[in-house]
């Protein structure tokens, strides 16, 4: 038996949240003191609610103890698993779990784990776990599919864009001028997680302008695979999803689902933004 274990930067459509092989961990969210775990403890109506009144969350990586319950829990019961981390350049998640798997490890000299770094952040790992999944279900071992894990990550992408720079100034990610200067001026920064890291990859003035933005960066790099169910981010308004619905349905998309990002996502991003994820290639000839 394999087991798929994600941790709580993962966003998945509906359809795969209690899927049997799956297992999830999470991260925490720290507001005014209380930790909470994300996506078990706290959701994204109850966050926003505490930054609406000026509250600012902090994020902390999973716990070491329940990766250590985890892996030692397959260990016993003869489970094999592949944890597909939060990329390592934001949070010491992956880094944790590798230094608990070799613990684990030692005790149990014969249990099958495999740690892969997903260079990603929310929707986009979402986008990997659904394909290695599928092929847990095809009975793949181990080895294929870590190896598959490591094949889809340069072929998912994610592009959001933020209304308010102040949270990404209290994130530490712009400067105060920045923040100041965007907001008077209505700049829109287009995020996206490129080689593990949250990069600024672009900046309208604008809603309408930011979504155009992202709507043309994706039907760039979407049009070899329509047929693909299209994940839209978000964290506040729904007004936003509808308009990219509609251009997606335009480009010949017809599988969309909006989810909502974790908490700890939104923690640094903000009260209101949305985005688009989705891979370029079809499975089937990434993993040729």
């Amino acid at each position: 038996m394999i087991r798929l274990l994600v941790d709580s930067m993962c966003d998945l459509p509906k359809d795969f949240v209690n899927h049997p092989s799956l297992d999830m961990v999470s991260l925490n969210v720290i507001i005014e003191g209380v930790v909470y775990r994300d996506k078990r403890e706290i959701d994204l109506d109850g966050m926003n609610k505490s930054m609406k009144q000026g509250i600012v969350p902090t994020t902390s990586q999973v716990n070491p103890g329940d990766f250590m319950e985890y892996f030692e829990n397959c260990a016993k019961n003869n489970i094999e698993c592949l944890y597909l981390a939060f990329t390592s350049k934001l949070s010491g998640s992956y880094e944790t779990a590798g230094l608990i798997l070799k613990e684990v490890k030692e005790k149990y000299p014969d249990f099958k784990c495999r740690i892969v770094d997903s260079l990603h952040s929310g929707g986009s790992i979402g986008l990997i776990a659904v394909e290695l999944l599928k092929l847990i279900d095809q009975e793949k071992d181990l080895n294929y599919l870590a190896d598959a894990a490591v094949k889809f990550i340069p072929h998912a992408h994610f592009y959001f864009s933020i209304e308010d720079l102040n949270w990404l100034y209290m994130g530490g990610r712009v400067s105060k001028g920045t923040a100041v200067v965007g907001g008077f001026l209505k700049i829109h920064p287009i995020v996206s997680v490129e080689d593990g890291e949250l990069k600024i990859i672009g900046k309208s003035r604008g809603t309408k302008k930011a979504q155009k933005t992202i709507i043309d960066k994706t039907a760039e790099n979407i049009v070899g695979y329509l047929d693909q169910n299209v994940g839209i981010a978000y964290t506040g308004s729904m007004k936003p999803v509808e308009d990219y619905e509609a251009a997606l349905r335009l480009m010949g998309v017809k599988h969309i689902e909006p989810v909502p990002i974790g908490c700890v996502l939104a923690a640094h991003l903000g009260l209101q933004g949305t985005g688009i994820y989705f891979l370029d290639t079809p499975p089937d000839e990434i993993l040729k």
